[in-house]
């Protein structure tokens, strides 16, 4: 009778424990938002403008120039530069947060796994405000909105947004100890940006290198969201790669961050 009571009395402390939790979260959030956008004319459209730019350029360069063979080619570039600018954005972001906020992390007790879970929401909400930008130029091709939509939008959407929030949490300790592992991460993006099929069909990589590029855990993820906007279909077990990573980078990610949060305040 004492356990089941002092269960039943734990229970409302621990929702308020929850509710506490994210609404730091969200306050976190707005905040970076506003920072970022304060005083600005165009706000959160900054952001839509960096992809914009590079699917301009890549049309120019590889559609019109070196006349790139691909049906529905600027559709083709932008629903893969969208989820690709979210992906490489919270992970540049999400590699220096904790540096970033080290007076708040000296000062304040706070759920330290709200830092690199902002740097995913902050992103996540500016890919979101994207997608109708996304959509707009889909309908201007002429294929048309789908049902798939439906379907498809929430489940790449939470697949994505869960093997971001498993790469912060666990970039984010680690940059603290490895202060090269950020500038590091740039070069690796650059990379990263090469060998994923952003500005070229997967279909067009040699069979002999396909393996190692569906390694790639956000190369399905692309793949997937370009399959939805321009064949209107939901993608099936070829995400199986990106499934499999986001649940070992989620394992990894809050072992290692719960393993090395009781140092940040030394490292910082």
């Amino acid at each position: 009778m004492e356990a089941t009571a002092t269960r039943h009395l734990s229970l409302p402390a621990a929702a308020r424990s929850a509710s506490t939790a994210w609404d730091l979260l969200i306050a976190v959030t707005a905040r970076d938002l506003r920072v970022t956008y304060q005083g600005t004319f165009f706000s959160y459209l900054w952001w839509i403008a960096r992809p914009l730019a590079m699917g301009v350029v890549l049309y120019f360069a590889l559609g019109r120039v070196l006349r790139l063979d691909v049906p529905n080619y600027p559709v083709f570039l932008l629903s893969a530069l969208f989820p690709w600018f979210w992906f490489s954005g919270t992970v540049q972001q999400s590699a220096g947060v904790l540096i970033a906020n080290a007076g708040l992390l000296k000062k304040v007790r706070f759920p330290r796994l709200i830092l690199p879970l902002s740097a995913v929401f902050y992103n996540t909400v500016q890919f979101l405000l994207a997608l109708p930008v996304l959509a707009v130029f889909v309908l201007i091709a002429g294929i048309g909105a789908d049902v798939a939509w439906v379907v498809g939008i929430p489940l790449l959407l939470a697949l994505q947004m869960l093997l971001l929030v498993g790469l912060s949490m666990l970039l984010a300790p680690l940059s603290v100890f490895v202060r090269d592992l950020r500038p590091a991460l740039g070069v690796v993006l650059l990379l990263g940006f090469y060998v994923s099929p952003i500005i070229y069909p997967l279909e067009r990589v040699p069979d002999r290198f396909k393996p190692i590029v569906l390694l790639n855990p956000v190369a399905p993820l692309l793949e997937g969201w370009r399959e939805l906007f321009l064949e209107g279909s939901v993608p099936g077990t070829e995400l199986w790669p990106a499934v499999v990573f986001t649940a070992v980078s989620l394992a990894l990610g809050l072992a290692v961050f719960r393993s090395l949060e009781k140092h940040f305040a030394d490292a910082l």
